[in-house]
């Protein structure tokens, strides 16, 4: 019984999307911020152009596509790792 309820939770936890609760926080057009560790740790900014979700190594992640505040560069970055700066207004 308790071997049946570990191999349970153990389905329920593979199937959480890694990134969720950002992921359903943000939307198009938000500002985002999120720290780069290949540039020294610095903070940038960028605007959200779309959501998806990707498999990466037979685990959901969700990614958001971003246009960079810095250089106006189109980015792929893990929505676990932002931080939302200013909602979009209508």
């Amino acid at each position: 019984m308790l071997g049946q309820l570990q191999e349970q939770q153990m389905d329920i936890a593979r199937d959480n999307l890694f990134g969720e609760a950002n992921y359903n926080r943000i939307h198009v057009g938000d500002l985002i911020s999120w720290t780069d560790l290949s540039e020294e740790k610095v903070k940038q900014f960028g605007i959200v152009l779309s959501k998806y979700i990707t498999t990466l190594k037979h685990r959901k992640v969700c990614m958001l596509k971003v246009v960079s505040a810095k250089d106006n560069r189109m980015k792929n970055i893990l929505a676990v790792i932002v931080k939302i700066e200013s909602k979009m207004t209508t």
